[in-house]
């Protein structure tokens, strides 16, 4: 047997992060900025834009508001890097 993800295993997986993505869009009051900034990247957004990371959800201190931000931060998993 082997460990390896099938098509159908990685295509879920793909919605779901892009689905978990928007939510936090949704959660942040900015529904209307979301979008796949970078696919290969895990990048997220236009003017604001986060980034999917080994340990969790990233935001981009140089391109999020400070509303984003701060509303970004009471989501699980979050950080802010420069």
């Amino acid at each position: 047997m082997s460990n390896r993800p099938t098509e159908k295993q990685l295509r879920e997986l793909g919605i779901e992060v892009y689905q978990i993505a928007e939510s936090i869009f949704e959660d942040c009051g900015q529904l209307r900025d979301f979008g796949i900034q970078d696919a290969s990247g895990l990048v997220f957004g236009g003017h604001n834009r986060i980034f999917l990371r080994e340990r969790g959800w990233v935001a981009s201190e140089w391109h999020c508001t400070d509303n984003f931000i701060a509303a970004f931060l009471k989501l699980p998993n979050t950080t802010v890097e420069p």
